[in-house]
C-alpha cells in the first residue's frame, strides 16, 4: 500500500530515515510517548551509534503506517472494513431494524447522554418520530465501523471487548 498519497506533506518535508525528535514532530507526541511506542513495537527503530552520539534511526514509512493505523484511514471497501462490517452485523441480529437509545447502550456500552450527543452532533444518524430517537440498523453499522467510533479514547468495556475480539479473529484469518 502506498501511504505517501495520504501524507504527501510529511514525505516532502522529511528524509527516508528520521530521528526520535522528528518522530515527535511528525506525530505530534511527546518524547515519552515516542519512547513507549518504540518499546511496544508500534514503531520499529534501529540504534545508530557514532563515537559520542547514540540516536534512533526510524523509517519514515513505519511512521506513516503508524499514523495510518492511528487515524483509522482504511478505505470503506478495504477487506479490513468489510470484515469489520460483517463482524458487527453478526452481533446485531437480536435487535430489530430500528434501534432505540437503550438498544444502542446495550450494543456499545456507552451512556445514553453520549449516544444522544452523537445523534445531536450528526455523528450517528437517527430519526426522531416522536420524543425518542430511532436509529436504523444500517446507520448503526456505519457508525460502528466509522473512524470516530474506533478512535474514541475512553472506550467502554464492551467496546474494548468487541474490538479485541474482531482484531483477534482478523489476525487468525491472516489479516494485516
Amino acid at each position: 500500500m502506498d501511504l505517501t498519497k495520504y501524507y504527501p506533506d510529511i514525505v516532502a518535508k522529511y528524509p527516508a530515515y528520521v530521528t526520535k525528535r522528528e518522530l515527535c514532530e511528525i506525530c505530534h507526541i511527546c518524547p515519552k510517548t515516542a519512547y513507549n511506542l518504540e518499546q511496544q513495537g508500534e514503531i520499529p527503530y534501529t540504534i545508530e551509534q557514532n563515537h559520542l552520539i547514540r540516536s534512533h534511526k526510524i523509517k519514515l514509512t513505519d511512521i506513516l503506517a503508524y499514523l495510518y493505523r492511528r487515524e483509522c484511514r482504511q478505505e470503506a471497501d478495504s477487506p479490513y472494513i468489510c470484515a469489520m462490517r460483517t463482524f458487527y452485523d453478526e452481533h446485531l441480529p437480536p435487535y430489530s431494524d430500528l434501534l432505540s437509545v437503550k438498544d444502542i447502550q446495550q450494543i456499545t456500552g456507552f451512556s445514553s447522554s453520549a449516544i444522544v450527543r452523537w445523534i445531536s452532533t450528526g455523528i450517528l444518524k437517527a430519526f426522531q418520530p416522536g420524543k425518542q430517537y430511532t436509529v436504523p440498523k444500517d446507520f448503526m453499522l456505519d457508525f460502528l465501523i466509522s473512524p470516530y467510533y474506533r478512535r474514541i479514547r475512553r472506550k467502554s468495556p464492551l467496546q474494548k471487548e468487541l474490538m479485541d475480539t474482531f482484531e483477534r479473529l482478523w489476525q487468525e484469518k491472516g489479516g494485516e
